[in-house]
């Protein structure tokens, strides 16, 4: 009984070890670096860096999915790389009810998906610590006293 067990946790670490995870690129040299999101007032911000020599040629597509990281996917929009840049941003402000949205970059060229990356954008404005300046009276800047004088009542 403990001989396959043994075998059977073996070869379950092994599965696990040489599958490559389904969320990031399945290529062993990716094009695309880093994928990050970055949540803003009614929008979302995506940034990836690409690597240094990639083909001319090749677009990335932009989906999102609204409240499961499963799915539907929806093309958001497509980014042309361009030779000699290797970083770049894209804002999305097309964002409908307050949720959780998932995105994905997909290079169609060659067969590559990134992510799903989650975001919450936020729906209400940011705060400013900026106070509204009221208008100024003459009296802001006077400091008076009337006192009475010694011996003196006041009527």
């Amino acid at each position: 009984m403990t001989k396959v067990a043994i075998i059977f946790f073996s070869s379950f670490l092994i599965f696990i070890v040489n599958v490559p995870n389904e969320s990031w690129s399945q290529k062993a040299d990716p094009t695309i670096l880093e994928f990050r999101v970055q949540a803003l007032y009614r929008a979302a911000k995506l940034a990836w860096k690409i690597k240094e020599g990639f083909k001319s040629g090749l677009s990335v597509q932009i989906l999102r999915a609204e409240t499961f990281e499963e799915g539907p996917y929806k093309e958001v929009d497509i980014v042309n790389l361009t030779p000699g840049k290797s970083t770049y941003e894209y804002v999305d402000k097309i964002m409908g009810a307050e949720a959780k949205y998932y995105y994905k970059l997909v290079i169609k060229e060659t067969d590559e998906t990134f992510g799903p990356i989650p975001t919450r954008p936020y729906f209400s404005p940011p705060a400013t610590h900026l106070k509204p300046t009221a208008p100024r009276l003459e009296s802001d800047y006077v400091l008076s006293f009337h006192f009475p004088a010694p011996g003196r009542q006041e009527t």
